[in-house]
């Protein structure tokens, strides 16, 4: 028996330190990036020429009806808006085709394919007769302020980068616990991906609110259509197969708006995780063998292993209540959880506060944000693990407050 406890303890311990250990990977990484935010040099902004066509995919979401004033409203003259849609309700279908003008296409395409990188792909096959300098991809949601495609042109020309990320201020519908919880933690994501370019770990496309060089996603051959997270897998094959230039600017934004709920963020995240490590799979032999430095290599695999934290943290919290109850040491654990804590709730603290929350509802993003990640553990831990053993094509639009 004696014999046996101490194989256990052994077990226990050995099994503890692993998981903690990639826990607490993440974690520092967080912090190092929350660390090291600096905020972008200031723009100058002059008259530009360059024709610019903004790329919206639609699917049935009445969003783009509260984005399109926005849009309209742009102050580029040499632009116009493409709005590529896959809706199946024809009473949706005829209203968004009354909004056709001088500056504005409806593209609906009988029969869909390939989700949002099918669309996308469409749109830059449409433009090739008459191509334009550049692209600008948004989403139905996204209500961007008069200068922002003067300010994109801008730094895209004169950082003579192939992409300018901007950042999605999830500021729509924003109201309440979840919605500030959501705004904050968008902003704490952003600023760490700012930091971890910055740093040189690499960075990967965020989906929207971004300009492209249209002969640049033209010879990456476009978008993925098998991916269910587009965005992710071309800036990982970009980099593994090429050099291409990101700049991500905090400066560079656009309003968007919040999930309608809990549910919702749920099911995002399903795509999400499942979508990471599906595309890091096809990509991880050519990205270890590829001439990336080092730090590129550990920033593009700690994203598209990003999902292995929630069955950590499942298994963490199943093993040591029922499998080896009482056989870790008090004091460290307690440690170990603090540390996590603090790794993870400053950087949050430090994004809230420059968003202009106050102290109270710091607090409150904190509490709810511990109570969502118990929420998504399993659901991460499911998408995780389906990502990584099967090939899931799940999508589904995620339902906004805008």
């Amino acid at each position: 028996m004696t014999e046996w406890s101490a194989d256990g303890n052994a077990v226990a311990f050995a099994f503890f330190v692993a998981l903690q250990s990639i826990l607490v990977f993440y974690a520092l990484l967080n912090f190092l990036f929350a660390l090291k935010f600096r905020p972008s040099p200031a723009l100058q902004v002059g008259p530009n020429p360059e024709p610019v066509v903004i790329l919206v995919p639609v699917k049935d979401d009445p969003s783009i009806f509260n984005s399109l004033p926005s849009l309209l409203a742009l102050d580029y003259p040499n632009s116009r808006i493409l709005i590529v849609d896959d809706s199946r309700d024809p009473s949706f279908v005829s209203r968004l085709s009354e909004n056709r003008s001088e500056r504005v296409e409806v593209f609906h395409r009988a029969v869909p394919r390939g989700r949002k990188a099918g669309a996308l792909n469409a749109s830059l096959e449409r433009l090739a007769a008459e191509a334009p300098t550049f692209v600008v991809v948004l989403d139905a949601d996204h209500r961007p302020p008069r200068d922002f495609l003067a300010r994109a042109v801008a730094l895209i020309e004169q950082t003579n980068a192939d992409c300018v990320l901007g950042h999605q201020r999830h500021d729509i519908g924003d109201d309440g616990l979840f919605g500030r919880f959501y705004r904050a933690g968008n902003t704490t994501t952003f600023r760490a991906l700012k930091a971890q370019h910055d740093l040189g770990f690499a960075v990967f496309y965020t989906g929207a609110a971004a300009i492209f060089r249209y002969d640049w996603l033209r010879r990456m051959g476009g978008f993925d259509e098998a991916s269910i997270t587009e965005d992710w897998e071309l800036a990982l094959r970009a980099q593994v197969h090429g050099s291409p230039r990101f700049v991500i600017r905090e400066d560079l934004w656009v309003s968007a708006a919040v999930p309608t709920g809990l549910g919702a963020l749920l099911r995002q995240e399903i795509r999400w995780m499942s979508g990471l490590i599906r595309d890091f799979r096809k990509h991880a032999r050519p990205l270890v063998r590829s001439n990336l430095r080092t730090r590129a290599k550990v920033g593009l695999s700690a994203q598209g292993l990003l999902g292995v934290q929630a069955p950590a943290f499942l298994a963490f919290w199943l093993a040591f209540t029922f499998v080896f109850p009482l056989q870790l040491p008090l004091l460290l654990t307690f440690a170990l959880v603090v540390l996590l804590g603090f790794l993870w709730g400053w950087p949050t603290v430090r994004a809230s506060r420059a968003e202009g929350y106050g102290p109270r509802q710091i607090a409150g993003i904190l509490a709810y944000g511990l109570f969502v990640w118990y929420v998504l553990a399993p659901v991460a831990a499911f998408a995780f693990l389906w990502g990584l053993l099967g090939t899931p094509s799940y999508w589904s639009v995620t339902k906004r407050r805008g």
